[in-house]
């Protein structure tokens, strides 16, 4: 075998060892009686056991050999993963504030998932409830306010909930929305239908909501502006803190893996990447991140969770189609460098190989073997 390609290992580094002693021995100085005492006494107990063993008919045991298997050379992707922490928690929290002045007299429970034409609260028996629409209630509507898609967006809402089967829905409040209001609100029960929204009356929202908190119970006394719920989407995602060293490996829109509280698999799309950088204020040393949000592709997956701690596995970097060993197959060579033992019938033959991605217990190799070749593993 070439020497460039002789295996290291203790047996070479025995040898060395025990050649220097040998040396170091033939070298030294001084009277040599008691060398031979010891040679004597070394001589006297070897030949003590021989004889005990023979008397026993045994004999010292061989070196065992140690054992091999082999594995295929194939091609596979190779992918870098990193495991990153992550909070399980709903979407879109945010706060809702009372439109008007008055006393709680009712509110929905922490907990309460509210559809659209659903009451999320009510200021002196006055319900405030929840419809669909991106603009936040910011005045009252009748027939006399200016066009606007805050009047789009009520209309639409009150043709989704069957009260405005002749209204043309636009960005005009007219006298067949005025109609179609005054409807609605007789069904809610409320004390003036009058054919007017007023602030408080509803809140717009993208869909409906789960009440996380509440924050003015029954009773307490609120003005405009007051939080009296504070509220989320029904969709799960996950809150991730981003190194910083860690942006560019992972892009909005990229497909990870999320592990659950119960270790079962979801797969998740990253929704958002922050840019505002924060470190953790109970360690000055904490790297910096930014906030990364992922949504659970299925939300029933994480139906059994409100929250929880999980684990968001994202690729850093991928070789497709390499030529791949298992790691084990690498051996180190004396001279430097790697190779790998190909089995060739009752051949065998070290080949030097160059080694590139590492990843799941694989290694992507270069060098003259091919897919297919049989290679050494340790058993």
């Amino acid at each position: 075998m070439p020497a460039e390609l002789m295996p290291a290992g203790p047996l070479a580094d025995d040898l060395l060892d025990r050649g220097r002693t040998d040396a170091d021995d033939a070298h030294g100085s001084g009277p040599h009686w008691w060398r031979w005492l010891i040679l004597l006494l070394v001589v006297a107990v070897i030949a003590t056991a021989v004889v005990l063993l023979t008397r026993r008919g045994t004999s010292a045991p061989a070196a065992a050999a140690k054992a091999t298997a082999t594995a295929t050379v194939v091609r596979r992707d190779l992918v870098v993963t990193d495991s990153l922490p992550g909070e399980l928690a709903f979407a879109a929290a945010h706060e809702v504030y009372a439109g008007a002045a008055g006393v709680v007299t009712s509110v929905a429970p922490a907990g309460t998932v509210l559809p659209p034409g659903g009451t999320l609260y009510a200021v002196n028996l006055e319900p405030s409830v929840l419809l669909t629409g991106a603009v936040p209630a910011y005045r009252a509507l009748d027939v006399g306010a200016a066009d606007g898609p805050d009047v789009q967006q009520l209309e639409q809402a009150l043709t989704d909930l069957r009260y405005a089967a002749d209204l043309t829905v636009d960005e005009h409040f007219s006298d067949a929305t005025a109609n179609a209001v005054e409807r609605w609100e007789t069904d809610l029960g409320r004390a003036d239908p009058d054919g007017t929204v007023a602030l408080g009356d509803v809140v717009f929202g993208a869909g409906p909501v789960r009440v996380a908190q509440v924050q003015a119970a029954v009773g307490s006394q609120v003005q405009p502006g007051t939080v009296v719920v504070s509220v989320t989407g029904t969709g799960k995602v996950v809150d991730v803190e981003l190194a910083t060293s860690k942006i560019g490996t992972v892009d909005v829109g990229s497909t990870v893996t999320v592990t659950l509280p119960d270790d079962t698999s979801a797969l998740g799309t990253v929704t958002s990447i922050g840019t505002e950088q924060h470190t953790d204020p109970t360690d000055p040393r904490s790297a910096a991140t930014v906030s990364m949000v992922v949504t659970l592709a299925d939300a029933a997956a994480a139906a059994a969770f409100d929250s929880g701690s999980v684990d968001v596995v994202i690729e850093e970097s991928r070789v497709s189609d390499a030529l791949t060993v298992p790691v084990d197959a690498l051996v180190a060579l004396a001279g430097g460098g790697y190779a790998v033992q190909v089995v060739d019938g009752a051949a065998k033959q070290y080949v030097a190989v160059t080694v590139g991605r590492i990843a799941e217990g694989f290694a992507q190799i270069t060098g003259q073997v091919v897919a297919g070749a049989t290679v050494v593993v340790p058993a």
